[in-house]
């Protein structure tokens, strides 16, 4: 495939030609429908809009890779719709709470209003259905079991005799205990110290499948490396999240209203909240998907930190304010972490 990558496309994301799976995060802040903006008053009613949001859903599941996220953006009313549809297809992770600022935009004492004045939007974050796609958690069971090692002291315990609590007391500590766990991943190799306490008090040097403690450390320690080894390497492939910002469900980042106004749109979503999405839930050189690029402030801040992107934008106006929104990103270097 041609390399499409960092450009915004001038067409309706439905129109795409992008591969399946190619999207490692997809960020999606699609039309909310009748808040504010004309791309938001496109449809004749509720139920059309909310077809639309099924086929937006489907697309999205088509290009999202396995080990991907997906951010979709929506006002506290009609998320909830969305959420229905999505959960179709994708694995709900957390319904994020935006919290744009206490007292935002001066609502609080409004005269006007006759109920809260809001102040937050949603982002629901979903993962693909598909369950441990990189298979670690059957290397983890294969490599990390120790199979040997762990019937070995199965075996040693069945000659020595005893339960688990009875091998504490005649030792009159439980440093031996988790060598016994054969069947629990909290399975250890005891110490040297401990194993010459379990010949010692139990004469198990005398036992026909005795084994020096070299020879158990040495099988140990290969196993181990295989293991880490292998692990590096399935690591990349896993979905990546990085809670850097030790966050909660509510994301505190103040609005922009009056900020970047170069880079005008009604509904843009504050930079230092983007960028924080797409360092948590993406690596360096990964592709981020913007179904509706706006003023382009997912594409620009995936620029920033060192992400591929591709965007799309019907809308004239918003496109060309997005190229030059991208230009300048492709010049910057700040770091907002």
């Amino acid at each position: 495939m041609k390399d499409k990558t960092n450009q915004i496309y001038n067409i309706d994301f439905m129109d795409n030609d992008l591969p399946d799976g190619c999207a490692n995060l997809i960020i999606a802040d699609p039309p909310y429908f009748e808040i504010k903006g004309d791309f938001d008053f496109a449809w004749d009613s509720f139920e059309d809009y909310l077809k639309d949001v099924e086929k937006w859903a489907i697309e999205c599941k088509r290009l999202l890779a396995e080990n991907g996220t997906l951010f979709w953006y929506g006002d506290d009313k009609r998320i909830a719709n969305a959420q229905i549809i999505f959960d179709k297809h994708f694995n709900l992770l957390n319904n994020l709470v935006w919290h744009k600022g206490e007292n935002f935009m001066g609502l609080n004492k409004s005269e006007g209003l006759r109920s809260f004045a809001p102040c937050t939007e949603r982002i629901l974050m979903y993962s693909s259905l598909a369950q441990d796609p990189t298979g670690l958690e059957t290397i983890k069971l294969d490599v990390n079991n120790f199979k040997v090692l762990r019937n070995y002291f199965k075996e040693l315990q069945s000659y020595i005799g005893l339960g688990l609590k009875s091998i504490n007391i005649e030792l009159g500590h439980r440093k031996a205990e988790h060598s016994f766990y054969w069947n629990s991943t909290q399975w250890d190799l005891p110490t040297l110290k401990t194993y010459n306490e379990l010949i010692q008090k139990f004469k198990i040097n005398e036992w026909d499948s005795f084994r020096e403690y070299e020879s158990l450390r040495g099988e140990y320690e290969s196993l181990r490396g295989e293991y880490e080894s292998l692990r590096g390497e399935y690591e990349e492939l896993r979905r990546p999240f990085d809670n850097f910002l030790n966050a909660n469900e509510v994301l505190r980042f103040n609005n922009e209203s009056a900020m970047h106004t170069q880079y005008s749109h009604p509904t843009r979503k504050p930079e230092k909240l983007t960028r924080a999405l797409i360092l948590t839930a993406s690596r360096p050189n990964d592709l981020v998907l913007v179904p509706f690029a706006g003023s382009g402030t997912e594409c620009a801040a995936s620029l920033l930190e060192s992400r591929r992107f591709i965007g799309y934008e019907i809308d004239q106006k918003y496109f060309d304010i997005a190229n030059k929104r991208i230009d300048h990103a492709r010049s910057s270097t700040i770091k907002m972490f």
